[in-house]
């Protein structure tokens, strides 16, 4: 086994620390096997907090932001082969998922994704991930040395003993060229939202008739000090709400202490990204709208009803 046996990477800083406090949870306390990419064009201030997290020590690729996965891969192949981790611990982000899966293949090693708990079995990795759209649990088996693991934003490890001390290994070399050329940037709206991290949710659904009644949904979300959250239609069909707002399998996982469902029918596909949401409020005219089974508090109504009472009784 490798002296540095752990390799963390994500491109957003939360999930980055959250990936060493893991592997510290994992290695030998006696070692000195965490390692932390600091990728290009990172937050300033992500190398300190990386180490703070417990990183033993730091692989720094300097230089501008870089958005093509190709390219991202190609420089953490470069820094597998100079680190020689035995597990490598991605953040299952979109854009993780997707490196991931390209790193994978240019040094054919093994892969899971979606991962919830991470284990350490003799020489294997015992990985549980949640199938048939968080139904049911899969425990996979993959061998280390080395293999890739991307893990669920929000599991991480308890915060581990300081590091006297950190080294710091910087990886100048360019990368190669991206397989593809950039013909044209758009700038997507939102991105600025970090819906995950929001205590109080306020989600709306189908039963919202046009985009104009959301003018209804922020003035409740704003009465309660809550985000606006939505179901996948709305954020990918009818482009009312950016991504950085849908909440679901393919969209953001939630952990709120206040969840409240506005014409939310509760597909199962909804349901994975906000099933561990503390109390759950639920408005819908169908007596028997399956997000009924996750509530707390149950309302059978119209929501163009029920929400301008709320406001009224909030002094909304």
């Amino acid at each position: 086994m490798s002296p540095d046996p752990f390799l963390c990477y994500s491109e957003e800083p939360d999930v980055a620390v959250d990936l060493v406090r893991l592997a510290r949870s994992l290695a030998d306390p006696s070692g000195t096997g965490v390692r932390a990419v600091v990728p290009p064009g990172a937050p300033a201030d992500l190398a300190d907090r990386l180490a703070a997290g417990g990183a033993h020590g730091l692989e720094i690729v300097p230089g501008p932001a870089e958005s093509d996965p190709q390219v991202l891969a190609a420089t953490l192949a470069e820094i597998v082969r100079v680190a020689k981790p035995g597990l490598l611990l991605f953040g299952s982000t979109k854009r993780g998922r997707e490196v991931a899966g390209r790193l994978a293949g240019l040094l054919d090693l093994p892969a899971l994704t979606g991962a919830t708990a991470v284990r350490l079995e003799g020489e294997s990795v015992r990985v549980e991930r949640e199938a048939l759209s968080g139904n049911a649990v899969a425990i996979e088996r993959i061998p280390r040395g080395p293999a890739i693991v991307a893990v669920l934003p929000g599991t991480t490890g308890p915060a581990p003993a300081p590091v006297a001390s950190v080294e710091r290994r910087e990886h100048p070399t360019a990368p190669p060229p991206p397989l593809t050329e950039r013909t044209e940037v758009r700038t997507k709206p939102g991105g600025q939202l970090e819906i995950e991290k929001a205590e109080r949710i306020v989600t709306i659904g189908r039963g919202l008739r046009k985009k104009e009644d959301l003018t209804m949904i922020e003035a409740l979300a704003r009465a309660l000090g809550a985000e606006v959250g939505c179901t996948r239609p709305l954020a990918a069909e009818a482009g009312w709400l950016s991504d950085d707002h849908w909440i679901g399998l393919t969209g953001h996982r939630v952990h709120p202490k206040l969840y409240v469902a506005l014409g939310v029918s509760g597909a199962v596909q909804h349901l994975v990204g906000m099933r561990s949401a503390r109390i759950v409020v639920a408005v819908n005219r169908d007596a028997n709208a399956p997000i009924f089974a996750q509530a707390d508090y149950k309302i059978v109504g119209d929501l163009y009803q029920i929400v301008p009472a709320l406001l009224r009784a909030l002094g909304g």
